[in-house]
Order: C-alpha cells, then sequence, then structure tokens
C-alpha cells in the first residue's frame, strides 16, 4: 500500500518538499558551504551542537509541507525579494542600529511597494510552515489565501531591526514563537517570533485587530504604504506572553 502524502498547506497538493527554517541563502551567506568534514552546529530547544554537514539537511526545513509547485514558482519571487532585503540590510553603511531609517526604494528602485509585499509574503509562508508543522492555534487558511492570491495578510507584520544575541554573539536563526493562549477549540489572538541573520533581525508578528501591544509600536505592514522602515532593536521583547509557548525551534 502506498503511504499517503501531506497535502500542501497552501493549495491543497501533495506536499513532499520542506521549506527552510532559515533562508538558504541566509544560512549560505553566514556559514558557507558546509560539509561532513566541515559542519556547521545547530542549536535549539531539544539539543545543542547538532553536526549539519548540508545545507539541505532535514533538521534545517520546517516540518511544515508543502508542494513543488508552491515552494518554487508561486513563491520564488518572495524569496528572491526578502534575499535582496537581506543583503541590503547587512551590508549597509553605515550599518543599521536602533533608530536609523532605512529606504527601500534604494532598494528596490522599480515597484517598490510591490517588491516589500514579496518580503511580506515571504514571511508569511514562513509563518504558515510554522504553523502547519507544529499545530500552532492560529488560522492557517488567511496565511494561504494571501499567498495564492498575493495579497498582503491583513495581521501579519514585520518589525525590522538590529540582531538578538547570544553568548555576545550574533545569532542565526529562526526562534520558538511565543502566543496567547487560545480558548478551547478556537485560536490565538497574538503570537510572535524571530528570525536573526547576524546582524538583521525581524520580529515577526500576527495580531487580530484590537491587539495592543508594544512590540506592535513601529511595526511595518503593506498597508501603512511607506517605503521607510525605521530599525528596532530586536534585541528587547516586551511581548513573551508567561503561558502558550510552543514549539519550533530553529
Amino acid at each position: 500500500m502506498s503511504e499517503t502524502l501531506p497535502k500542501c498547506w497552501i493549495c491543497g497538493d501533495a506536499a513532499t518538499t520542506g521549506e527552510h527554517k532559515t533562508k538558504r541563502s541566509d544560512l549560505r551567506s553566514v556559514f558557507g558551504i558546509p560539509t561532513q568534514s566541515n559542519p556547521l552546529y545547530l542549536h535549539d530547544a531539544e539539543r545543542r551542537n547538532r553536526r549539519v554537514g548540508s545545507l539541505d539537511a532535514k533538521v534545517l526545513k520546517s516540518p511544515g509541507r508543502i508542494c513543488p509547485h508552491c515552494n518554487n514558482a508561486r513563491t520564488q519571487p518572495h524569496d528572491r525579494a526578502w534575499e535582496k532585503l537581506s543583503v541590503a540590510l547587512r551590508t549597509r553603511t553605515p550599518v543599521i542600529a536602533p533608530g536609523s531609517v532605512v529606504r527601500t526604494n534604494r532598494i528596490f528602485r522599480y515597484d517598490t511597494a510591490r517588491e516589500m509585499l514579496k518580503v511580506h509574503l515571504y514571511f508569511v509562508k514562513l509563518f504558515g510552515c510554522h504553523i502547519a508543522g507544529n499545530g500552532i492555534p492560529l488560522d492557517i487558511t488567511g496565511f494561504a489565501d494571501a499567498i495564492m492570491n498575493e495579497k498582503a495578510h491583513s495581521c501579519v507584520y514585520l518589525k525590522f531591526g538590529c540582531g538578538r544575541m547570544f553568548a555576545g554573539m550574533p545569532m542565526t536563526g529562526m526562534s520558538d514563537m511565543w502566543l496567547t493562549p487560545a480558548p478551547p477549540g478556537g485560536t490565538s489572538t497574538f503570537a510572535t517570533w524571530f528570525y536573526d541573520v547576524e546582524t538583521v533581525g525581524i520580529n515577526v508578528m500576527f495580531a487580530v485587530a484590537g491587539e495592543r501591544r508594544q512590540g506592535l509600536v513601529g511595526a511595518w505592514h503593506p498597508r501603512h504604504g511607506t517605503t521607510k522602515l525605521t530599525m528596532a532593536d530586536c534585541r528587547e521583547n516586551d511581548d513573551e506572553p508567561e503561558e502558550g509557548k510552543t514549539a519550533g525551534p530553529d
């Protein structure tokens, strides 16, 4: 009897591919190309110093599966937009600092708003994989709809800034997610997690209408219509709920 393949959470087709928790190009930029003889080491909540000898290792990918079309043709423009912004932020002169302003129309000189929407959708995809792979109590249909229709998710916000540190060194990876406890049979109304690449950090947040969180102050959303990003200090986070921490370490 053949094994039944999981369904892609975006489109519903057979899901045979996994999305990197931290974008492959970001990992390659920071660590180069690891090998079995020259591995990189992964630290997460479950285990420290896990040897990783390839950027295609399963442990670097989300358990939330998607189909080849969604992972490539459908979302590749989103991946490329984030790759360009990631490089620009990490190589910026002067280096980013809390309060500094980055003008994205100098990075995306043509159709800036459209390119930044693609950046937003890259994190919507990553967020959705996080939800699907870890059984997180958030409504995933809005994430799928945003990607399928190339539109912003109304509840997903990004706060760009300086990356977090670990033992005095810059971090690269995807954090756990913290979310408010969901009512029985319901979904959470606020969730927050971090994506770090060396000196750059992005606080990714889900917040339904009416949520008033300190972390949302200064956060960016495509509907704001601005091409300027004010850098925050992502090392400071006041919105981690005392309860409700869920799975999904980097």
